[in-house]
């Protein structure tokens, strides 16, 4: 009978064990067991010879919208890739929108490796790498460029409500440099996420945004030749 007493401990770990790893699991599937939200865009394929730094953003963009399209309800949406107008004629490009209940947050995703430094109000942010073989380089700020962003998101919808900014890194492999209140590990975002009420947008609006944004969620030709055009701008 000796045995019982044993075995009568054990079990009770297994189940405590398997409780708390089912509790993980289910959190991290999001706050909503109907499976998430509605995504809208983001379903371009990556072609076989895309540039490594442009295939490795296009891969962030993906990872990103995979964890964050859990934590909304199945009646928010996640809209991916879209092409809003600017003044001067051009269109720029959003990585992401959320538009939930807690509020709408423009994502701008970023897939950089090695060591990242900079601030909210430096110009530009450095990604310094192990490899003696690669050059350091400079970014754009992602925090500020996302801002913009954000500007035209609120001009679209008349100003009526404002637009939360968030700059998530898919990996970021060393961030010890980085110094913002705007960035974060989708870790880290998600659980900033979590931590904001609810009905900050009521149901009637989240329908009426979504339809408005919805037109400027771009296919994937109509990408390919927004960034076919950025770069050509760019490179006279």
């Amino acid at each position: 009978m000796e045995w019982i007493w044993i075995a009568i401990p054990i079990a009770v770990i297994i189940v405590i064990i398997t409780i708390t790893i089912a509790s993980s699991i289910n959190h991290d599937k999001g706050d909503y067991k109907d499976g998430g939200g509605t995504q809208i865009g983001g379903s371009e394929r990556i072609p076989f010879f895309t540039p490594a730094n442009d295939r490795a953003g296009m891969w962030g963009e993906k990872v990103v919208n995979y964890h964050l399209r859990p934590l909304l309800r199945k009646d928010e949406y996640l809209l991916a890739n879209l092409l809003l107008p600017l003044k001067n004629g051009h269109k720029t490009e959003i990585d992401c929108v959320l538009i939930t209940r807690k509020g709408i947050f423009c994502i701008e995703t970023k897939n950089w490796v090695g060591h990242i430094s900079g601030s909210d109000d430096d110009e530009y942010w450095l990604q310094e790498y192990d490899d003696p073989c690669m050059s350091d380089r400079r970014h754009k700020n992602p925090v500020k460029q996302n801002e913009g962003h954000c500007a035209v998101l609120e001009r679209l919808l008349n100003n009526k409500f404002d637009v939360d900014g968030a700059v998530i890194f898919a990996d970021l492999e060393d961030g010890w440099g980085i110094r913002s209140d705007y960035a974060y590990t989708v870790n880290e975002f998600k659980r900033w996420y979590r931590s904001l009420d609810d009905f900050y947008i009521s149901d009637d609006e989240l329908k009426q945004i979504s339809q408005l944004l919805n037109k400027y969620v771009a296919t994937p030709e109509q990408l390919r030749q927004h960034r076919d055009d950025v770069k050509r701008r760019f490179n006279n």
